[in-house]
């Protein structure tokens, strides 16, 4: 079977060394240097792509499965020509719309549309499903999740792990959490706590919109997302956000318009990739259930010299998905959230089973 992985920067990587296993897999990307160095290191086509010129609908038609890992600001373009070249597609865009949108497009094609299928959102959404499938209702469901330097360098406290203007979108886009059955919109930022975490250090942790579709999906009481920061780093955001380097309102420099967000993410690439350092990630989620039972759920993995830890999480979350898509176990059509995915146990003990043979293993207590 022919899979298109849309995207060849660090999670694109970590889908294509998966699924080029077990798949007649391409990698497509605009990014002539990393098409090239991924196609060479794994041994697949390569196909040039411009996301935002080319006619993507007859791309996509000659694949099985298209697997998305582009920035947000492409995502509902590649999922809506997924839908018009009749393709299933896993995607981990952080876009900023309501991928529901697609839903009839979907249905009305025949085939099925999986976002926000990275780490989280994405495997948290997961976990987060296959939890709430076990009981009437859930009291409340607390995601903490980073992608960290694996240890807190200046000046931040943070090397660029995945799209830099998507991690700049988690300082921007409103939240939302829910709080005794009532969805609540918040500032990114707010509801900074304090905490240590073994073999990592102290850490900080701030509310940002990562429930997404889980508010819609999932019954429960309370709701909410933090990424997770060594202490101090949000102090800096603020500092940032006060001198106007996040701002999405163009501003002239020397006659000529330019975005400082879009500019930070430049810098923050050019300036805070640390490829001597290696990355981390920390992802702890707690479940309380109506019945009184608490649930802990962590997981943390370690990126080495040949793939970050956010390049094997997210993308070998994407990467089960797929497979899982691609076998056929699927059989419903339209929009699939994955928290819907996990109300299946098989499906779940599925993706549970593959990640771990990866080495990413989901750690579980119960209190």
């Amino acid at each position: 079977m022919k899979v298109l992985v849309l995207g060849t920067g660090i999670v694109g990587h970590g889908i294509a060394e998966v699924l080029s296993k077990k798949y007649e897999v391409t990698v497509a990307d605009k990014n002539e240097r990393n098409l090239i160095n991924v196609s060479n290191e794994l041994k697949v086509d390569h196909l040039k792509v411009d996301v935002e010129n080319d006619d993507l609908k007859k791309i996509f038609e000659g694949f099985d499965l298209i697997s998305g890992a582009l920035p947000g600001k492409y995502g509902l373009k590649v999922l809506e020509s997924a839908a018009k070249a009749g393709v299933n597609i896993v995607d981990n865009s952080f876009m900023p719309e309501d991928f529901y949108i697609l839903d009839k497009e979907f249905n009305k094609a025949g085939v099925l549309g999986i976002p926000d299928c990275g780490v989280a959102p994405g495997l948290s959404n997961i976990i987060v499903g296959y939890a709430a499938s076990r009981y009437e209702y859930l009291e409340g469901a607390y995601i903490k999740v980073g992608g960290l330097p694996e240890r807190n360098i200046p000046p931040l406290g943070y090397k660029v792990v995945f799209s830099p203007i998507d991690t700049l979108d988690e300082y921007t886009r409103k939240v939302q959490i829910v709080k005794d059955w009532v969805v609540e919109e918040v500032d990114p930022g707010d509801g900074l706590e304090y905490f240590f975490v073994n073999s990592i250090g102290s850490m900080e942790a701030f509310y940002t919109n990562g429930l997404r579709s889980l508010i819609r999906n999932i019954r429960a009481r309370n709701l909410n997302e933090k990424t997770i920061r060594y202490r101090g780093h949000m102090e800096k955001i603020k500092f940032l956000r006060q001198i106007g380097l996040l701002d999405e309102e163009p501003i002239e420099v020397d006659g000529t318009n330019v975005i400082p967000k879009e500019v930070l993410a430049i810098l923050m690439k050019k300036y805070l990739s640390f490829p001597e350092i290696n990355d981390l990630l920390y992802m702890e989620i707690k479940i309380e259930s109506n019945t009184g039972v608490e649930e802990t759920y962590t997981l943390f993995d370690k990126g080495d010299y040949h793939l970050s830890a956010m390049a094997r999480t997210t993308g070998f979350t994407n990467a089960v998905v797929s497979d899982i898509v691609l076998k056929g176990k699927i059989k419903e059509t339209g929009i699939i959230a994955p928290e819907i995915l996990s109300k299946d146990l098989g499906l779940y003990d599925d993706i549970y089973e593959s990640l771990k043979s990866l080495g990413i293993e989901i750690k579980k207590k119960v209190d």
